[in-house]
Parts: C-alpha cells; sequence; structure tokens
C-alpha cells in the first residue's frame, strides 16, 4: 500500500468514533437491548464490543510497533460477550473508551516512521499481521459491526 492509501486508511480508522456515536444515535433507548435471537448480540452489547476490542487493538499496535515479531493471544469475543451483564453497562463509557483509544492510537501511527508499517505480530489464528494490515483489520471491524447493528435493528418488533 502506498503511504497516501494508508494515510486515507488512517484517517477512516479515525474517523470511527464519531461514526460509531453518530449511528448509535439514530436508534431508540428502547431498542438497545433487543437481542434479535437467542444468543445474538443487542446493540448494546455490540458497543461493548466494539470497545473491548479496541483494547485488544490498541495492545496489539503497540506490540507490532515496540516489540515487531512477538505473538499476540487470540480471545473469543462470544465469551467475552457472553461474561458481560451488558444490559447493565453504560454506553457512554463504553464510547468513551473506544474514542479515546481510537485517538491515542491514531496519533502515535501518524508519527511513524515509513518503514515501520512492515513490523509486524505474530496472530495464534492469522499469523503474520503486519502493522498496515492490522489497520485495514480493524478499519473494516467497525464496518462489519455497525452492519451487524442495523440487521439487529431491522429486527427490533416495533409496536
Amino acid at each position: 500500500m502506498n503511504p497516501q492509501a494508508r494515510a486515507e486508511l488512517l484517517m477512516s480508522y479515525a474517523q470511527g468514533p464519531r461514526i460509531l456515536k453518530e449511528a448509535l444515535a439514530a436508534y431508540p433507548a428502547e431498542a438497545l437491548d433487543f437481542q434479535p435471537a437467542p444468543g445474538k448480540w443487542s446493540l448494546r452489547t455490540i458497543v461493548l464490543h466494539l470497545a473491548e476490542s479496541e483494547l485488544q487493538a490498541y495492545a496489539r499496535a503497540r506490540t507490532i510497533i515496540a516489540e515487531s515479531g512477538s505473538p499476540v493471544l487470540a480471545y473469543d469475543q462470544d465469551k467475552w460477550a457472553a461474561s458481560l451483564d451488558a444490559a447493565a453497562q453504560p454506553l457512554d463509557e463504553a464510547l468513551d473508551l473506544f474514542r479515546l483509544l481510537r485517538e491515542m492510537l491514531a496519533r502515535q501511527l501518524r508519527a511513524l516512521p515509513e518503514d515501520a508499517w512492515d513490523r509486524h505480530m505474530v496472530h495464534p489464528e492469522r499469523g503474520k499481521v503486519t502493522l498496515e494490515q492490522w489497520l485495514g483489520i480493524y478499519e473494516n471491524h467497525l464496518k462489519v459491526h455497525l452492519a451487524q447493528m442495523e440487521r439487529t435493528f431491522k429486527a427490533w418488533p416495533r409496536d
């Protein structure tokens, strides 16, 4: 990927918190805890997952930058979601955490030298993942879950 394409991807990544907050604001409060089927995530659970995933993303990017070639741990997102009383968790905190982690990391990524983008981690399921690949994965991660939120809302029964 050339530096211009990477800069555009990084800009999209950095806009994620605003996009998530705007998307969430479009849904009524009554719909936040609706699960479209047993074991499926509610809108709230999706947002909480995004915040928790961003913790993982931050740690992974920092590992790539500071300790290139190091292994990282996988985690089971469904077990994480199931172990959390989602309905009791405040969305404002999850949105703040997501925003703060993305802002901190985007600033750090913008300051990196060109050769840093070839650094990598070793993921147990994906193998070698460069920082550039990492950016593509996490920039797309939000899009995947925004689409999931829309499907969940469409399934919400209206009275």
